[in-house]
């Protein structure tokens, strides 16, 4: 009997070890259906069932126990409960292992399916491990990134974007064109510096509802009486800042006709230019036509022809009368035309190899009916008419000229209503009766050199030529009274500029240097480069500095020193020998961040 029960422990021991042994795990995870798992070991049951059956069968037959056995048999049995215990809890484990797997799967499918698939595919339905494959790597982080900030950024087929600029910014060399307070035969006297901060805020809103149809929506800060800056200084004791529609427009690109685009409402200018003729910032309004042919084999890359009308003054019809009642029809055909500008352009880029390229562009604007409007300067809500006066020589004194300025409320003149057709050109040639000397039918021809042989320092180098064909004749006072037809030559102007380097990966740096000559009637000023002390009758210097310090923050530095070459009356104007005449300079310190 004792060797009986010897071994039925061994036995039992024996199938307790092999129920010990090693852990097979079988797992199942699939994307998109239950997640299950199963710890087994057969082979360790079965010799535990041989073990108690063939013990079992002994001792009933014999109908013999000892108490010893009996204890020995409770302590397997509590050993076989704290196993099943220990395996339950295993069970557990893996089921939240692969719920978490299944979660972080599916949250990857949902972001990103193109960056989901490879962990998707690392993990097999099939699979009875849960393992990796070698070679099946994830995309990388900064890959990634990009995808997910894109989605982000296009909700609903809409994208968002814009920028933020600080600026701090200062005057130095800053005169005026009244008498001299030390001699008053001459004018001119200096000012002292002017120094200030100045913001900018654009949000830009870029969508399409088919492949056909895009539209676009820009705000900005800047005052509602500017048509050119969108800065906005920090003044006016901590007041709101207002925040307006900068552009708005529709583009139907037709399936049919392939190259074909046309635009209507307002935006940025469609054709090649450089602020020679217009500022960055100035969103023209109206329509414009383009039709393109592109090649990727031929060095001719890109062939485009443009047309555009942009009416930029509508003004009520108008009825005038001569003194003894009969209608004037020259004067009422003036006084209720409408101002617009209306051009074509034609535009050629070759790339005779992949780091140099060539763009050439000639472009015709036409100002119409600009003769018959009156220079002003607009400062804020209010209109400056500048006025002359004029103090005749005494016995004991010379001849003295006043140069002043009266405000008129904007809305009043500009809006059309008032049908004065007074705008905010500044410094054009004007005739005796306050009027522009010219026209404006500019002819501007541009060429853009762009090599590209090293990758962090490219190199642009661009000229642009305008000659106004529509400059007339200027007519001012004459001696007694009389008109006197000065001869107008100011019509040619030329803008030469050089880059080096981009500000588009951290670290990137950019420097260039830009020479504007303008002549009086060359352009149009209300609309070309804003940042000149004047803008025609100078000559001016540009020099830019810029640093990447991410890649979407940009930190600069923009000098600008402008030059009268004819005096601060002008070429057209009398300036009495000695008057003050002295260079202006202008810097700006930036700091760019776009989103």
């Amino acid at each position: 009997m004792i060797y009986r029960s010897q071994v039925t422990f061994a036995l039992l021991a024996l199938g307790t070890l092999v129920a010990l042994g090693p852990l097979k795990v079988q797992g199942q995870v699939g994307a998109g259906s239950a997640s299950s798992a199963t710890v087994t070991n057969p082979d360790a049951s079965s010799a535990l069932m041989t073990a108690v059956a063939g013990t079992e069968k002994p001792a009933a037959s014999n109908g013999e126990k000892t108490s010893s056995d009996a204890e020995r048999i409770g302590a397997l049995e509590e050993s076989l409960r704290q196993q099943a215990a220990q395996l339950d809890e295993l069970r557990k484990l893996l089921l939240e292992q692969q719920a978490t797997i299944k979660l972080l799967t599916g949250k990857l499918s949902s972001g990103d399916g193109a960056s989901a698939s490879p962990a998707v595919a690392a993990v097999p339905s099939s699979a009875k491990e849960v393992s990796v494959k070698p070679g099946s790597q994830a995309p990388p982080l900064e890959e990634r990134l990009k995808k997910v900030e894109s989605r982000v950024t296009e909700l609903g087929g809409v994208k968002i974007s814009g920028d933020i600029r600080l600026r701090a910014e200062s005057f130095f060399g800053l005169s005026n064109n009244l008498a001299s307070a030390s001699d008053p035969s001459v004018l001119g006297n200096g000012l002292t510096p002017r120094h200030r901060m100045r913001m900018r805020a654009r949000l830009s809103l870029r969508g399409s509802i088919s492949p056909e149809f895009d539209w676009g929506l820009r705000f900005a800060t800047g005052s509602l009486a500017e048509n050119i800056s969108t800065n906005q200084s920090f003044t006016d004791f901590f007041n709101r800042k207002p925040f307006a529609l900068d552009q708005a427009y529709v583009t139907y690109k037709p399936r049919q006709v392939p190259g074909l685009r046309l635009q209507g409402g307002k935006f940025e200018a469609p054709w090649t230019s450089t602020e020679l003729t217009l500022d960055n910032d100035l969103m023209v309004e109206g329509f414009n036509q383009s039709y393109s042919f592109a090649s990727r084999t031929s060095k001719l890359r890109d062939l485009t022809f443009m047309a555009w009308q942009l009416p930029f003054l509508e003004r009520n019809s108008a009825f005038v009368r001569n003194s003894n009642g009969t209608v004037n029809a020259e004067q009422s055909s003036r006084g209720g035309r409408d101002l617009g500008l209306y051009g074509g352009h034609v535009r050629a880029r070759l790339e005779p190899s992949s780091k140099v390229a060539l763009s050439l562009s000639v472009a015709d604007l036409y100002f119409h009916g600009t003769q018959f409007i009156s220079p002003v300067q607009v400062f804020g809500s209010q209109l400056q008419l500048p006025v002359t006066i004029t103090i005749p020589a005494t016995a004991t004194t010379p001849a003295q000229t006043v140069n002043t300025q009266v405000s008129i409320p904007r809305d009043f003149l500009v809006a059309g209503n008032g049908n004065l057709g007074l705008t905010n050109a500044t410094n054009n040639a004007i005739n005796r009766d306050g009027r522009l000397a010219s026209g404006f039918n500019l002819v501007d021809t541009i060429a853009k050199l762009e090599l590209k042989h090293n990758k962090r320092l490219p190199v642009m180098l661009l000229f642009d030529f305008v000659t106004n064909t529509r400059t007339r004749d200027v007519v001012v006072a004459g001696p007694g009274g009389g008109d006197l037809v000065l001869r107008n030559k100011e019509n040619n102007a030329f803008w030469g500029e050089v880059q080096v380097g981009q500000t588009k990966e951290r670290g990137d740096l950019q420097m260039g240097y830009t020479y504007m000559h303008i002549e009086k009637d060359a352009v149009l000023t209300p609309f070309n480069f804003s940042d000149i002390t004047q803008q025609s009758d100078v000559r001016a210097h540009r020099f830019n500095f810029a640093y990447a310090a991410d890649p979407r923050v940009t930190l600069s530095l923009t000098g600008v020193v402008t030059r009268r070459p004819h005096g601060i009356q002008g070429v057209f104007g009398t300036t009495p020998e000695g008057s003050l005449n002295q260079p202006t300079t202008r810097l700006q310190f930036d700091t760019i961040l776009r989103f």
